[in-house]
């Protein structure tokens, strides 16, 4: 899904002795950011009186979307072609005539060069697993051993604990690789740039504002969640390098990270920029996981251990009081309610998809295996060494179980702080995407208009974060149930409707592949609404009947 505003598009700038006049012909007005290689060379007000008008936000053209980005010589050569091709009248200027270029097309500073843009707005699947990981992986990852000790105390109960995250990750990959597939297929017209126009081509413009809201909302409700936790986790480290006042604060934390951190990276036009920080972020988990399994070993939380009187009883480890006895109980629907989300992250599928450098499907197929695979992986890992760490008293952030005094836990949430910051700006982009798809559909954009968008957004996550100290009820009910239909319920939709449109029109053959396929996208639907329901019976319980989930 496309998550920032289109620029206003400039026309590259033309290399000596060529420009273009006599324009003929509609050419789609992409932009850097829609990663056009090339073939468009008009903004939107210059579409005016050339056959049709079309928007800014327009989608990339079929042609444009499908070819890889290329240095720029051999883009300008493929244009010079295009435009002949399009009765584009060609001809020649003095070297340094730049005066009389058509006025029609704004020359580009060197930085907006095509192959710099084209470049900088792809990303290498390496980039692109390492912020996949990133994007699934956030704070919900250390809830993981609380969700199991709702189940039982003893190892045993990691058992089905690991093969529920396993099975829907599996669901959640498969889903996540469908909407490439919808993507690379396209719809009826140019191939869908986000969650809410796929919706659109395949089912109908009618419901497609439930989706987007669903975009909308859930990644809201996350990124909220995000600021107000980083908020309490930069005060906290303020309070350790012995701060006082005004500049130990929890507000003073929050304005702090959102103007001089969160403001800068939601501004980025790629998710390549965001690697360096998603492989900092995966590299303090994997540190984390590290310190938690030394900490496991060395029995240091323990009777006797370095650091067991130095927790509160109801933090020390506990083992064998329950046993497995709450595995087919109410309280089995937390772990559930967690793990139905767990792998959240379809709102941005397209961006993955449109970002990937040469994304065929198998390297989408490839993205989608990786990401999810490692994001598994590191969940189970995690969740199994916080559980035999602490056993039934797991908390529901697992680092609270650890002493204040254990300067291996402090430095770990240093580095979940910076993890959370880096998945901050992909949330932050499916939010702007959606609010775009929801309000302002095939409208003028400018820069000035995507500016002033992404301050607004980002002010009201912030002024929410400074006035509310949990995201409380709204926010994890419209993550659970919302999160489970973004994830199982609408990609097999589309999928199911795409693929019958294909066999109508003839090019998909309906073979048995094909028949054993639809089939399991509405076992898939029938699936997601299980987990809708489950979390938000989860969610209502836990506000309202705590004593139901004991």
């Amino acid at each position: 899904m496309r998550f920032y505003l289109p620029l206003l598009c400039l026309a590259v700038a033309p290399t000596p002795g060529i420009s273009f006049s006599s324009v003929g012909a509609r050419i789609c007005p992409s932009s850097a950011v829609h990663h056009c290689t090339g073939k468009c060379s008009l903004s939107a007000h210059q579409m005016k009186g050339y056959g049709e008008s079309r928007p800014l936000s327009c989608r990339r053209s079929a042609y444009c979307r499908s070819r890889p980005s290329r240095p720029s010589q051999s883009v300008w050569q493929e244009s010079i072609f295009t435009a002949r091709k399009a009765s584009i009248t060609v001809r020649s200027l003095p070297m340094d005539s730049s005066s009389d270029r058509d006025a029609s097309l704004p020359a580009a500073s060197s930085k907006e060069s095509l192959g710099e843009e084209a470049s900088a707005a792809t990303q290498s699947l390496s980039q692109a697993t390492f912020n996949l990981i990133k994007a699934c992986i956030g704070s919900g990852v250390l809830a993981l051993p609380a969700g199991v000790a709702a189940m039982g105390d003893v190892p045993m109960a990691l058992v089905p604990a690991s093969g529920m995250l396993a099975f829907l990750g599996i669901l959640s990959a498969y889903s996540f690789f469908m909407l490439g597939r919808l993507a690379k297929n396209g719809g009826n017209g140019a191939s869908p740039t986000s969650f809410g126009e796929a919706w659109e081509k395949e089912v109908g413009p009618k419901s497609s504002w439930l989706v987007v809201l669903s975009c909308l909302l859930t990644p809201y409700g996350a990124a909220l969640a995000y600021s107000i936790m980083l908020g309490d986790i930069v005060s906290s480290m303020a309070h350790s390098a012995g701060l006082k006042g005004i500049l130990a604060m929890r507000h003073t934390s929050i304005l702090a990270v959102s103007l001089g951190v969160l403001y800068p990276l939601c501004n980025l036009k790629s998710l390549a920029a965001l690697a360096p920080l998603s492989m900092v972020g995966v590299a303090g988990i994997c540190m984390t996981c590290a310190f938690m399994a030394l900490r496991y070993f060395s029995g240091a939380y323990l009777p006797g251990g370095a650091f067991h009187g130095a927790i509160a009883p109801t933090l020390q480890p506990s083992f064998g009081t329950i046993g497995v006895s709450k595995v087919f109980t109410p309280s089995a629907l937390i772990l559930g309610g967690m793990a139905a989300t767990a792998y959240l992250v379809h709102f941005s599928a397209y961006d993955f998809y449109s970002d990937l450098e040469d994304n065929s499907l198998k390297r989408f197929g490839l993205l989608s295996l990786l990401g999810f695979g490692g994001t598994c992986a590191i969940s189970i890992v995690m969740m199994s060494l916080g559980f035999l760490t602490f056993g039934g008293n797991s908390a529901g952030l697992i680092l609270n179980n650890y002493s204040t005094q254990d300067i291996g836990a402090t430095m770990c949430r240093v580095v979940m702080a910076i993890s959370l910051v880096g998945s901050y700006p992909i949330f932050f982009r499916g939010i702007k995407s959606a609010f775009i798809d929801l309000f302002y559909k095939n409208k003028d954009i400018t820069d000035h208009f995507s500016s002033t968008l992404t301050n607004i957004l980002l002010a009201s996550l912030t002024g929410l974060s400074l006035v509310l100290k949990n995201a409380g009820f709204m926010v994890s009910f419209v993550g659970a149930v919302m999160g489970s239909a973004i994830i199982y319920i609408f990609p097999p939709i589309m999928y199911l409707k795409s693929s019958s449109r294909r066999i109508k029109q003839g090019s998909m053959r309906k073979s048995k592949r094909v028949i054993l396929e639809q089939a399991v996208c509405k076992l898939l639907i029938c699936l997601g609404a299980l987990m809708g329901v489950i979390g938000g019976t989860v969610t209502v319980m836990d506000a309202f009947f705590p004593h139901l989930l004991q």
